[in-house]
């Protein structure tokens, strides 16, 4: 069977030793004897539950925080401390924990486990553990990847604009010192270990369903929550917060690099030197009129008329929504559905 370990970064040891895979919490020599009893054991070999059952029987109840999965024939997993284990599979997920010793067989098809100590992070897709022993707080093991369930449109969800631009790719990274701190935000991860909003009932990334799984929301990146498309073609990853105008490099978040310049000018454009401001609030996306002379005007889907925002008053906007700013304009796209 072919299996993908990505470790998990944070304080303790990742161990890949044959069938076992482990996460031990990094207590000097206890942890050393620790690793070496797993290798002893995977070197032994046999079916992951005898093997596991093995396993409790040498590592005894006191010690290192540790979580451990056994490969071959029938999985099992094991736990000890502060550590957890997370299982998904055909027949749902299955969930151990510390601080009690502990430990069970995994039945049917396994897709994803995940061993993990407190403090550890997100897994990186460009790492790979094949053998040994690393730093890190936790590992995923990608065992097969499910085919999502079919999507089935709500046909009485209101139509909402989505934009495809062919070509389209990521702007380059702004420099080390003008890269605006990517904020923490509360969301939920989907089997897959996609970051989503809490609101949403399918993967934003991968499509599978949000409807089975324990909504326990963790603080996570945020990640780009669309684009913003200008009346001359531009583009821009929605990622952070901007603040839009003739000269929006005097603004002073622009100055500490809490917020990027959007520039928009032209032959009598009508737009302010500060307009209006782009703002990020979680999973929101919303608009704050900077006093601009002219006023900030935004289109909503399906809206007969254009709403006028209140200078300084924070307005949330959808997807889809056209905002005028003077005689110029931008768009916010995204392929997230979610209402505001």
């Amino acid at each position: 069977m072919s299996v993908r370990v990505q470790p998990l970064p944070g304080p303790g040891l990742v161990v890949r030793a044959g069938e076992l895979l482990a996460v031990c919490a990094d207590r000097g020599d206890e942890t050393a004897d620790l690793v070496a009893v797993l290798h002893r054991a995977a070197a032994d070999g046999g079916d992951g539950d005898g093997l596991i059952t093995r396993l409790a029987g040498r590592v005894g109840a006191e010690g290192p925080a540790c979580a451990v999965l056994a490969l071959g024939g029938r999985p099992a997993i094991l736990v000890r401390g502060a550590a957890d284990v997370r299982a998904d599979g055909g027949r749902g997920r299955v969930e151990l924990r510390g601080p009690a010793l502990a430990h069970q067989p995994l039945d049917g098809t396994l897709w994803t486990v995940r061993l993990s100590l407190p403090g550890s992070g997100s897994a990186d897709p460009r790492t790979a553990l094949h053998a040994g022993v690393v730093s890190g707080a936790g590992l995923l093991a990608q065992l097969g990847r499910p085919v999502p369930p079919p999507r089935r449109p709500d046909r009485a969800a209101p139509f909402e604009a989505v934009i495809v631009l062919p070509g389209y790719a990521p702007e380059a990274a702004p420099a080390a010192d003008q890269t605006p701190t990517r904020a923490l935000i509360e969301g939920v991860y989907c089997r897959d270990e996609h970051f989503n909003d809490p609101g949403q009932r399918y993967c934003q990334i991968c499509g599978i369903s949000m409807a089975q799984l324990t909504q326990v929301t963790r603080l996570g990146p945020r990640p780009p929550l669309g684009l913003l498309l200008l009346d001359d073609g531009s583009t821009l990853r929605l990622d952070t917060d901007y603040v839009v105008g003739r000269e929006p490099d005097i603004d002073s978040d622009v100055a500490a690099h809490r917020a990027r310049p959007l520039r928009v000018s032209g032959p009598a454009s009508g737009v302010s030197r500060r307009h209006v401001r782009v703002r990020l609030t979680g999973w929101r996306v919303e608009l704050v009129d900077l006093g601009s002379a002219n006023g900030t005007f935004v289109h909503r889907p399906g809206a007969a008329e254009p709403e006028r925002l209140v200078p300084g008053v924070p307005v949330v906007v959808s997807p889809g929504a056209r905002v005028d700013v003077g005689r110029r304009w931008f768009r916010y796209e995204s392929h997230r559905n979610s209402q505001p």
